[in-house]
């Protein structure tokens, strides 16, 4: 085509445009023959792809259509309908005259005016190459109406440019899709099934697709043969399907489709929805091809309607590892949240959270209903308003009673009386019924903040009707602490809900070293990538959106953030070092600088001391050596000092959920009621007190179980050489770090050892109002100090005994008990540490009660 030629051809579709937008093109270009391949015109390739998405051909096709009809093809601007139009001018002239029977010119035709076009550099010819395997990939994944690109144009560009944008947005893979229909996936397996004999095929059929599978010794004797040989045949057929389904083949396509659906979790009838195939029986082993799919690839595995990856326990734990990291204070997580952080549909995901166990409320995720409180405080804070005691116990559907369920608020700060029946949240400030909390912040400011623990106690209880065991509870929890004798607002600020200390299964090794525990799974051992907690995250650094590299021996670990959840790159290469097996612990290690490592936990010995056994789990590499070494580990491993108390190891380690270590703890720091001992006073067995007649907490034992059936409150013997006051009798020589345990027995409702320095002295022994024992003796908690032999009672006390006991040590005199009416039940003496009195008891504080006295 000369540029005359081509010049005057544009001016004329210029014209035609403008003043015959509605025309068709049939009539307009008569002359143009009817059988004409479109092909054949001189048109750009942007031409060529709007006849495509035309379903166009040859210039018949074209007759009925106009040039708002080709603006109307997607990604087609105005340059590309003048080309078009150009093109059927030049076709109009040069081909003015011939017959309309034209012939095909065959394959070696050119163009008119065009020459074939030249060979493309490798760069544009890869390009080529991806974006068609591109395009078939979003044809397996059903997504063919997709744009496969997004070109972003500055503005101002040129008007061509544009153009050029705006159709590679508009290229889909519908567009790039190969004329030649995709193979028949299940065909493709019956096609399979041909090639097998018929022993082979019952094999298949009846061990490996079975429902259930059947055994090998049945199968051996259905063809008289060993079950050796049945095993042989049956690995044998696996061996080949492992490698005859790739990518690329029909099943290879789907079976890639379905493990990008299954993240982690899809249910069975979506994916039979998206690709109808799997619901098909499959002829010869006349089961549905989802089935097969299943037991052919090993990535996921369908149960109870559920396709997994890998399998359902997996997919249940990345699916509450999500949950954590959105969970609130509460551990409430928004449902729309979620929804959005997942590729499954609303109602899907409910269905999948319901059948996990998740109790919702409100479009709110409750995590926390284990205990009690927990599933309290989520119900609650996803109500966002009190509650009646009767409306909060109905919606929890738990097996309690109403005054069960109120002690256990009343004991969590997390929770407020706004009204005699009705609970909230503290966190929402709202004005308590009691008004305790609020009158002691009141009562701080107004003496500058700090206040003496008696002055408290008094001014609140003398205006409002509180006991004042409840006043100095208030003061010593929450918002407020008590040091030597004075309360003021607490000033540790509370550490961050996601910190590595506070992650599960994560253990702080050494200074700047730190372990995550993780179970070997299939994904593992395959070099999947894997979800890890958020406080692996902020320990390397890594916020959200980006990603950070470790350096290790086997070159560069990634933890990425890219997500809505951070992961952790393959570790595939280090269990390989290791030999490392599907279902081990390992150690991820994060080192200082940087540095990454794995390690494979050693087994726990079961005969060790279940201390050791417990800091074996925490990754210590070369054991403990003994119980006192395996405590300090244990309290470094969760970021607690080195000589941090049991109770505080133990607590650490709940709240964590690292369950098994807790339930390690367990053993050796709690102890069974049954285990208990009752001994009768003056036994000479405790090697603390050699000479038990000056102990007279020992010589007064309150006497359990005498048969007698006598309700009676407490044998004083008195045989101490410090007199007892008149009207009052001796109950014991009680210890200040004995009522300290006995105060926080009655908060937590649990036994609560007793601390001397770092050794376990005794407990402070919690049972509730319908046991036997808290009716006999008006109290719910017994002292009992720990001996060689078992443990020896020393009496039973009273929440407002306690509190006298610690206010009378921290103020350092004698001071009287006041019931919970106010009225004087008893008195507390003090004696001067190094008196004789105090040397001789090894007490600093006695407990006395009055005779006659209800208290």
């Amino acid at each position: 085509m000369t540029a005359e030629h081509e010049t005057l051809c544009r001016h004329l579709a210029q014209l035609f445009i403008l003043r015959h937008p509605t025309a068709t093109f049939g009539p307009s270009f008569p002359t143009v023959p009817r059988r004409l391949p479109l092909s054949t015109l001189a048109t750009s390739s942007r031409v060529g792809t709007a006849f495509q998405r035309l379903q166009v051909q040859t210039v018949a096709d074209l007759e009925p259509l106009t040039v708002r009809d080709l603006y109307d093809v997607r990604g087609t601007g105005h340059n590309t309908v003048e080309d078009a139009v150009t093109a059927l001018v030049s076709a109009a002239i040069v081909r003015s005259g011939e017959l309309d029977e034209w012939e095909d010119p065959g394959d070696d035709q050119q163009p008119l005016g065009g020459t074939r076009q030249a060979n493309l550099p490798p760069a544009q010819l890869q390009l080529l190459e991806d974006l068609t395997q591109l395009a078939a990939w979003r044809q397996i994944r059903r997504r063919g109406d997709e744009p496969l690109l997004k070109v972003v144009i500055e503005d101002g560009a040129p008007e061509e440019i544009q153009e050029t944008a705006l159709r590679l947005n508009s290229l889909t893979a519908a567009d790039m899709a190969s004329a030649n229909g995709s193979v028949d996936p299940v065909l493709e397996f019956t096609a399979f099934l041909s090639e097998l004999d018929e022993r082979q095929v019952r094999i298949l059929r009846d061990r490996f697709l079975g429902r259930p599978p059947k055994k090998l010794a049945e199968l051996a004797t259905d063809f008289d043969v060993s079950r050796e040989r049945i095993r042989q045949i049956e690995t044998k057929v696996k061996d080949v399907l492992a490698g005859r389904f790739h990518f690329g083949t029909a099943i290879g396509n789907l079976l890639a489709s379905l493990r990008t659906e299954i993240q982690p979790i899809a249910a069975l009838d979506r994916l039979i929805t998206l690709h109808p195939d799997l619901a098909r029986d499959v002829p010869v082993v006349n089961v549905p091809f989802w089935l097969v799919l299943d037991r052919l690839d090993d990535y996921f595995e369908v149960t109870d309607g559920w396709a997994a990856a890998p399998d359902v326990a997996a997919a249940r734990e990345q699916t509450r590892i999500l949950l954590e990291d959105f969970a609130t204070e509460h551990g409430l997580v928004d449902l729309s949240a979620v929804t959005a952080a997942t590729s499954m549909p609303k109602t899907e995901l409910v269905a999948w959270l319901s059948w996990c166990g998740y109790v919702l409320h409100n479009n709110q995720i409750l995590t926390r209903t284990r205990s009690l409180n927990d599933h309290a405080a989520a119900l609650l804070a996803a109500t966002g308003e009190p509650l009646h005691i009767d409306e909060l116990q109905l919606q929890m559907g738990r097996d309690n009673s109403i005054r069960s369920l109120s002690n256990q608020l009343g004991d969590d700060e997390r929770f407020v009386r706004t009204d005699r029946a009705t609970w909230g949240l503290a966190s929402w400030q709202l004005e308590e019924y009691t008004s305790i909390r609020q009158q002691i912040g009141l009562e701080l400011a107004a003496a500058g903040g700090e206040v003496e623990i008696g002055q408290l106690i008094e001014s609140i209880t003398s205006r409002f009707d509180v006991s004042p065991s409840s006043v100095q509870a208030y003061a010593g929890n929450g918002d407020y602490e008590i040091v030597q004798g004075v309360v003021r607002r607490r000033e540790s600020p509370a550490a961050p809900r996601k910190a590595p200390s506070a992650t599960r299964r994560l253990f702080k090794y050494d200074d700047g070293w730190w372990k995550l525990r993780v179970t070997v799974t299939r994904d593992h051992l395959r070099g999947s990538g894997f979800p890890v907690p958020s406080g692996v995250a902020s320990l390397v650094g890594c916020a959200q959106g980006e990603v950070v590299e470790l350096e290790s021996e086997l070159g560069t670990q990634t933890i990425r953030w890219t997500g809505l959840q951070p992961s952790s790159g393959t570790i595939k290469r280090f269990l390989d070092r290791l030999q490392a097996q599907e279902g081990q612990n390992v150690f991820l290690e994060f080192e200082p600088y940087g540095r990454f490592n794995v390690s494979l936990q050693d087994p726990v010995n079961p005969e060790d001391h279940p201390l050791e056994q417990a800091a074996a789990l925490t990754g210590c590499d070369e054991g403990v050596g003994d119980p006192e070494d395996a405590q300090m580990a244990l309290a470094v491993a969760v970021d607690l000092p080195v000589h941090a108390k049991p109770r505080q190891i133990l607590s650490a380690y709940r709240q964590r959920g690292d369950d098994d270590i807790a339930g390690l703890l367990e053993q050796v720091w709690t102890r069974p009621r049954h285990q208990w001992v009752e001994q009768s006073p003056g036994d000479g067995s405790d090697p603390e007190d050699e000479r038990n007649e000056y102990d007279e907490g020992d010589a007064n034992d309150e006497m359990i179980g005498t048969g007698s059936g006598e309700q009676h409150d407490q044998v004083s013997s008195d045989i101490g050489s410090v007199s007892v006051p008149t009207g009052y009798r001796s109950v014991g020589w009680v210890r200040p770090h004995e009522a300290e345990a006995a105060v926080l027995a009655y908060q937590l409702h649990s036994d609560v050892p007793v601390h001397d320095g770092d050794k376990i002295a005794g407990w402070a022994r919690y049972v509730d109002d319908s046991s036997g024992d808290a009716s006999k003796f008006r109290a719910n908690v017994m002292l009992a100090r720990a001996r060689s032999q078992g443990e020896r009672i020393v009496c039973w006390i009273r929440e407002h005994e306690a509190f006298s006991i610690v206010q009378a040590a921290a103020d350092e005199r004698s001071m009287s008990i006041l019931g919970p009416d106010g009225v004087a039940t008893g008195l507390v003496q003090y004696f001067q540490p190094g008196s004789e009195a105090a040397e001789r008891y090894r007490s600093t504080t006695r407990l006395l009660r009055g005779h006659g006295r209800a208290g």
